[in-house]
C-alpha cells in the first residue's frame, strides 16, 4: 500500500533520513517511534506529499486513499457535526448529486452508492465519534469557532476518523485527549478497517493499538513485529547481540594488529604480515550498540526533613458561579503521599491542582497549607510563561544567582539541556525542550510536594521513562494528573476520583477505573439518542428506495444477530473452556466485540430508516 524505498531527506544540508525503507500493507497497525527530532513528523509530511525527498521513493499505491489529522485549527461557523461529516469525502460528493431535482441515471447511481455506504447512518456515526472523544450531545450543533484550541484539535481528529481511507496517519493523537477519550480511541482503532501509521509516546496506547513497530533512529527505519513491549525486548536482544559481535571483532582486530607489529620487520614473514593488513582493511567494522541513545537520568530531590502534615482539606468546595465542581471534600495530605487524580474531562482535576497550589481559593470550606513548605508545580500553561528571549542558563541564574555557572550547566545537562541548548533562547525550543526546562526549574527547589498536571505532554518515551524513574525515587509527596497510565501505575499509591460534583478516594486500580468508565457510557449513549443530531441536508429519497434498503438491512441485522447468539452460546458453554485453547477463546471474544459493534451499527441504521419512512 505504502512504499518507502531508499529514501533520503536532507534538513539544513544534513541527512535527517538516509536510505530509509518502510512498507505498509493492508490491515497493518504500525507504531512509529523514536526520540524527538529523529524525523517522524517529517516522514508524515513526505508521505502526504507536502515535501519531497532528495532521492529514493515515497509512493502510495494507485487508487488507495490517505487520511490524516489537520494541524491547523479552523475558525469556522460550521456546526461541529457538519464539520466532522465533511471528513467523509465520498458522502459529501454523493450528497451534491442527490440534491439535484433531475433524477437521471447519475442520480440513481449516486442513490445506490449512498445506500451502499450507509449514508443515512452517517450523522449517527459522526455523533458517536464526537461522543467518544468527549463532546456532549448538546454541543454538536455549536459552531467550530466556539470551541477552544484543544477541542478543535479533537474535531480535526474526529474528521480524520470519519474519512473512508485505506491508510490513516495519526501524529500524537492523544496529546489533546483525557484518559476517558484515550480509552475510547484505543477501542476504536483496534477495530479500524484500514491500515494505521501512528506516532505516539504513550506506551500503553501503543500496546493496545499496534501490531508492528517502526523505529526511526540514526536516519534509518528498523521494523519489529508486535507491540511496543515486544519491540523493547527485541531491540534489547539485538543490541546485546551487536555488542557481543563488536567485542568478538575487537579481539580479532587486536590479534591481527599484534601479529602485524611482531612480524613486519621479519623478511621471511613479510607476505604473511601483508595478508593480515589486507584482512584488516577488508573487515567491515561493527559499531558498538548504544541502547541508551537519547536516554536521560533525571533526579528530583526532596528536602532532608519534612513536616508530616502538608495540607488539610476540611469540607472544601469550589464552584464557578452556579456550577459546583466539587463540595465537602475532606482530605489530609501527608509527607510521602502518592496520589493520582482521575475523572472525566472538565470535572475539575486541574482546578483541584490549582487550589492546592494557591492559584485559586475555595468557595466553601477550608484549605490549610503548612507554612514554609515548598511546592513544585508543573502545568502546561507554565510553558507559556517561560521567558522566550532568555536561555535555560539565564532562567537558572535568576532562581539561583549565587551558584556557579558550571554547577548550573551540569544541572541542566541532567535534563537533556546540555551543550548548545543551554545558550539557545527558549523561543527556539520544541515543546519537549520547554517541558524539560520547566521540570529543571521545579527540581532545583527540592520541593516537599510535587503538583503535576499532565507532565508528560511533549515528552518522548525516553524522557517519560526517565521522569517515571525520577518520581519513583523522589521521597516527597506527589499529586499528579496524567493520561499516561504507565506513569500513574508506577508513581501513584492512591487514586482519587473527581466526578459528578465530588472528589473522593477511588476504591480500585486503573483497570477498575476503565470498568467504571464503560459502565458510565450507556447512560451517556441514552442521552445522546435523546438529543437527536442535526440531519444531513440531502434530497429525500423515494419511499420505495427506503423500503428496499430497510429489507436489505433487516437481512444483514438478522444474520449478525444470529452470529452473535452463536458466539454467546459458545462463550457461555463450559465445554468451550475445557476443550479449546486460550488463543481460540481470546479470538472468540474479539470476534464477539466486532459482531456486537456491527449489530449496534445496523440497529442504529434501521432506526434511522424507520424514522425516514415515517416522515
Amino acid at each position: 500500500m505504502l512504499n518507502i524505498l531508499n529514501m533520503t531527506y536532507l534538513q539544513g544540508g544534513v541527512p535527517l533520513l538516509q536510505q530509509a525503507n518502510l512498507q505498509v500493507y493492508a490491515n497493518q497497525r504500525i507504531g512509529l517511534v523514536g526520540k524527538n527530532g529523529c524525523g517522524k513528523s517529517t516522514l508524515f509530511r513526505l508521505i502526504r506529499g507536502e515535501i519531497n525527498p532528495e532521492s529514493g521513493e515515497v509512493s502510495l499505491q494507485s487508487g488507495k486513499t490517505l487520511a490524516y489529522v489537520e494541524q491547523e485549527i479552523e475558525n469556522s461557523d460550521q456546526a461541529a457535526l457538519e464539520f466532522v461529516l465533511d471528513g467523509d469525502v465520498q458522502l459529501r460528493q454523493l450528497e451534491k448529486i442527490l440534491i439535484k431535482e433531475q433524477h437521471d441515471t447519475a442520480w440513481f447511481e449516486a442513490q445506490q452508492h449512498f445506500e451502499a455506504i450507509d449514508g443515512y447512518g452517517a450523522p449517527a456515526r459522526a455523533a458517536q465519534l464526537l461522543n467518544g472523544l468527549g463532546f456532549a450531545t448538546d454541543s454538536l450543533a455549536r459552531p467550530v469557532s466556539s470551541f477552544s484550541g484543544g477541542w478543535r484539535m479533537r474535531l480535526n481528529l474526529a474528521r480524520a476518523l470519519m474519512h473512508r481511507a485505506d491508510l490513516l496517519l495519526l501524529d500524537e493523537p492523544t496529546n489533546h485527549l483525557d484518559l476517558e477519550a484515550i480509552l475510547w480511541l484505543e477501542q476504536y482503532l483496534s477495530r479500524y478497517p484500514g491500515s494505521i501509521l501512528l506516532v505516539s509516546h504513550d506506551r500503553e496506547f501503543l500496546n493496545a493499538t499496534v501490531n508492528r513497530i517502526a523505529h526511526v533512529h540514526d536516519g534509518v527505519i528498523d521494523c519489529y513485529a508486535g507491540d511496543y513491549d515486544d519491540f523493547e525486548r527485541a531491540r534489547a536482544e539485538k543490541m546485546a547481540q551487536q555488542n557481543q559481535a563488536f567485542q568478538t571483532q575487537q579481539l580479532k582486530i587486536a590479534h591481527l594488529e599484534d601479529f602485524v607489529r611482531r612480524v613486519r620487520a621479519q623478511a621471511t614473514k613479510a607476505k604473511q604480515a601483508q595478508s593480515r593488513v589486507k584482512a584488516l582493511e577488508r573487515l567491515t567494522r561493527i559499531a558498538p550498540a548504544h541502547i541508551t541513545d537519547g536516554h536521560f537520568e533525571l533526579e528530583i530531590e526532596a528536602p532532608e526533613r519534612s513536616p508530616d502534615l502538608l495540607m488539610r482539606l476540611d469540607n472544601m468546595g469550589f464552584a464557578y458561579g452556579e456550577k459546583k465542581l466539587f463540595q465537602n471534600m475532606n482530605m489530609v495530605l501527608r509527607a510521602g503521599a502518592r496520589i493520582a487524580l482521575l475523572g472525566p474531562n472538565g470535572a475539575g482535576k486541574s482546578t483541584l491542582i490549582k487550589l492546592l497550589v494557591g492559584e485559586l481559593q475555595p468557595t466553601s470550606g477550608r484549605l490549610d497549607i503548612t507554612p514554609d513548605i515548598r511546592i513544585g508545580y508543573f502545568a502546561q500553561h507554565q510553558l507559556e510563561n517561560l521567558d522566550s528571549a532568555a536561555t535555560p542558563l539565564q532562567h537558572m541564574e535568576r532562581i539561583a544567582p549565587k551558584e556557579t555557572t558550571l554547577a548550573l550547566r551540569t544541572f541542566l545537562g541532567r535534563f537533556g539541556l546540555a551543550g548548545n541548548a543551554e545558550d539557545r533562547p527558549v523561543a527556539s525550543f520544541s515543546g519537549g525542550e520547554k517541558s524539560r526546562l520547566a521540570l529543571a526549574l521545579l527540581a532545583w527547589q527540592k520541593p516537599h510536594l510535587l503538583l503535576l498536571d499532565e507532565p508528560t505532554n511533549h515528552l518522548d518515551l525516553d524522557m517519560r521513562d526517565a521522569l517515571t524513574i525520577a518520581l519513583e525515587e523522589y521521597t516527597g509527596a506527589v499529586v499528579i494528573v496524567s493520561h499516561d497510565r504507565s506513569l500513574i501505575r508506577a508513581v501513584a499509591d492512591e487514586l482519587w476520583l473527581v466526578a459528578d460534583g465530588e472528589a473522593s478516594l477511588f476504591d480500585g486500580d486503573l483497570d477498575d477505573y476503565k470498568s467504571w468508565i464503560e459502565a458510565r457510557r450507556p447512560r451517556e449513549a441514552v442521552q445522546a439518542k435523546a438529543a437527536k443530531p442535526a440531519q444531513v441536508a440531502v434530497a429525500k429519497p423515494n419511499k420505495k428506495a427506503l423500503q428496499t434498503r430497510r429489507t436489505k438491512l433487516e437481512l444483514e441485522l438478522n444474520k449478525a444477530q444470529g452470529e452473535l447468539t452463536e458466539i454467546n452460546g459458545q462463550l457461555g458453554d463450559p465445554a468451550t473452556y475445557a476443550s479449546c485453547s486460550n488463543d481460540f477463546i481470546a479470538n472468540l471474544n474479539a470476534r464477539r466485540e466486532i459482531v456486537q459493534s456491527r449489530v449496534d451499527e445496523l440497529e442504529e441504521g434501521w432506526l434511522e430508516l424507520e424514522m425516514a419512512l415515517e416522515e
